[in-house]
């Protein structure tokens, strides 16, 4: 690559000790770098719920008074400010002594947590803890048993279970939804089976010597294993879902995600690899 200056003189780093790759030494320095090179950097994610719709109308229509599943998936993706995936999946083993203790070990199993958990930033009117308490109170929390289902419940797990897809990128930003690219994400987990576990009370604390604001962390278990980036299919997936979400830098609402041009995305995520 050569970098020509305002006298005409051309730099070829090609030439200089600096190569694409990170060096055994660890260093990352130079100008001739790329992608492969750059550190990880965290903290630029994005969350996709699908609710479960006997919980979340499809419209506001449906059962007056309930968060739709639209809004509940805008508020979502907006507020949230924190991600902790699932623990690490551990390899059972199991050890085989030989003649003067040498020992081998093989697998007999796996453990997998089935948990993770996100952090919101609340608004005015706590939508965050009305979304989980809509979702938790499948049941019933003064009678112990399903009472609200529309229609009447089968006590079946689609009543309740839904999908979560979260996706981490580049510090990059998209001022137009199509451009983003499978390049531009670094890691994809994709839950299904997905419901809280949290019914939110202790995040509303109050106190006169703090006015902070009220950032509630909901705990969710999932089935299975969650799908992520190593699928190609994932990442494909992911892509056209990013590209559903319009950021407009124009705007001056406090949301800043404030539109999902696909709304029937919602509700639909556990059929995506169909």
């Amino acid at each position: 690559m050569a970098f020509n200056t305002a006298y005409g003189v051309s730099l070829d780093r090609n030439n200089l000790n600096h190569s694409h790759s990170p060096d055994v030494n660890r260093y990352l320095g130079g100008a001739n770098r790329d992608t492969d090179s750059h550190p990880y950097v965290k903290g630029y994610f994005y969350v996709f719920f699908g609710f479960p719709l006997d919980l979340f109308p499809a419209a506001a229509g449906d059962q007056t008074g309930f968060i739709t599943a639209d809004q509940a998936l805008v508020y979502t993706l907006s507020a949230a400010e924190g991600y902790t995936p699932p623990g690490d999946r551990q390899l059972k083993t199991e050890d085989i002594m030989g003649q003067g203790g040498v020992d081998a070990s093989f697998i007999t199993g796996q453990t997998i947590d089935r948990n993770f958990s996100l952090q919101f930033r609340d608004y005015w009117g706590a939508p965050i803890f009305r979304i989980h308490r809509q979702w938790t109170q499948y049941l019933n929390p003064y009678f112990g048993g399903v009472t609200g289902v529309s229609g009447g419940s089968l006590f079946a797990p689609h009543e309740y279970k839904g999908t979560c897809m979260v996706i981490q990128t580049k510090p990059v930003t998209k001022l137009n939804a199509a451009d983003w690219n499978a390049g531009d994400i670094i890691k994809v987990d994709y839950f299904d089976g997905v419901f809280p576990i949290t019914d939110l009370k202790s995040a509303y604390d109050s106190n006169i010597t703090d006015n902070g604001v009220a950032r509630p962390t909901v705990q969710y278990r999932f089935d299975g294993f969650p799908l992520d980036e190593t699928n190609p299919d994932v990442i494909a997936k992911a892509v056209d879902i990013l590209r559903t979400v319009r950021y407009d830098a124009g705007n001056s609402s406090p949301a800043i995600y404030e539109e999902l041009v696909n709304s029937g995305l919602t509700g639909q995520l556990n059929y995506i690899f169909e």
